[in-house]
């Protein structure tokens, strides 16, 4: 599946665009455009990719991306199997950062929504109250016909972005790498490759022939995109995976340990705790408790 600079084409009549999502998995590719985007999650569960982040993403997430940060949502492996009857739902708003103007941004009162345009650049996912409150204005925006209504509720989403603390940064610096269509078409090949075959534990040199690249220099590649080894990320595929698992609480966590590729129980063990920092035993308990 090839990755693509998505090209949103934000109509020059509309300050911004909106766009529904309801498809049987997310648009699946690395993927980055000019556009700024609010992207909030109804329904739907995976891992996220931005940038050198990687997190799991459930119904109610809500990330504000900057422009041009490469992301993807990949869907679990359910959402992909032939009558599945799950479903990937979200609302997604594109918008420029001078949707209103070229001087919009330079009026002294809107100095909080500038500071979180440029914050943006690190990807902001909300949380508690705030997102809450966000996740019911961001919906209201379909029902509103009018075009001076819309941009005031979106304004109003903007104002809450800005004021609130209730926020997670996904990236520790400003994501100013710049991420050709050649690089963004073979870090997907790539991605793609790992997340189905992780519990096969393919080599360095089967994922460099995916990449079309010798082991040395797709390590140096792969190291400047994730901020990780391949060891690393492939290890942080697997663990992500086992605690998906731990609470379905449909296998013990030995069974865990060998269906996400894990041959040795005592490895399994060390590597989730170094990744998540406490057992598999103690996160299952921890948060099925919750």
């Amino acid at each position: 599946m090839k990755p693509i600079l998505k090209i949103v084409d934000t109509q020059q009549s509309e300050a911004f665009q909106l766009m529904k999502v309801m498809d049987p998995y997310f648009f699946p590719s690395w993927h980055f455009h000019p556009e700024l985007e609010i992207m909030l999650v109804q329904e739907g569960a995976g891992i996220r990719f931005v940038g050198n982040s990687m997190e799991r993403f459930q119904a109610g997430d809500l990330v504000l991306y900057g422009s041009n940060i490469p992301h993807l949502y990949r869907s679990d492996k359910e959402y992909y199997q032939k009558d599945s009857p799950l479903i990937s739902k979200a609302t997604v708003i594109y918008f420029k950062e001078n949707f209103l103007g070229e001087s919009f941004l330079q009026v002294p009162s809107m100095a909080p929504i500038k500071k979180l345009l440029a914050l943006s650049r690190r990807g902001i996912k909300f949380k508690g109250n705030a997102k809450a409150k966000l996740q019911e204005l961001i919906p209201g925006l379909e029902g509103q016909k009018n075009s001076i209504g819309r941009i005031i509720d979106l304004l109003a989403i903007l104002k809450i972005m800005a004021e609130t603390k209730e926020y997670d940064l996904l990236l520790q610096t400003d994501f100013t790498k710049y991420v050709s269509e050649n690089e963004c078409e073979r870090i997907n090949k790539v991605y793609q490759f790992i997340i189905d075959h992780y519990t096969e534990n393919p080599t360095l040199d089967e994922v460099s022939d995916i990449a079309n690249m010798s082991a040395t220099a797709f390590c140096r590649f792969f190291k400047s995109h994730t901020q990780k080894t391949y060891t690393q990320f492939l290890n942080d595929i697997k663990i992500d995976n086992a605690c998906r698992l731990l609470l379905d609480k449909k296998m013990s966590i030995s069974q865990i340990c060998f269906e996400t590729g894990f041959n040795n129980f005592t490895h399994f063990n060390s590597q989730f705790k170094k990744i998540i920092g406490i057992t598999p035993k103690q996160y299952q308990a921890t948060h099925l408790n919750r």
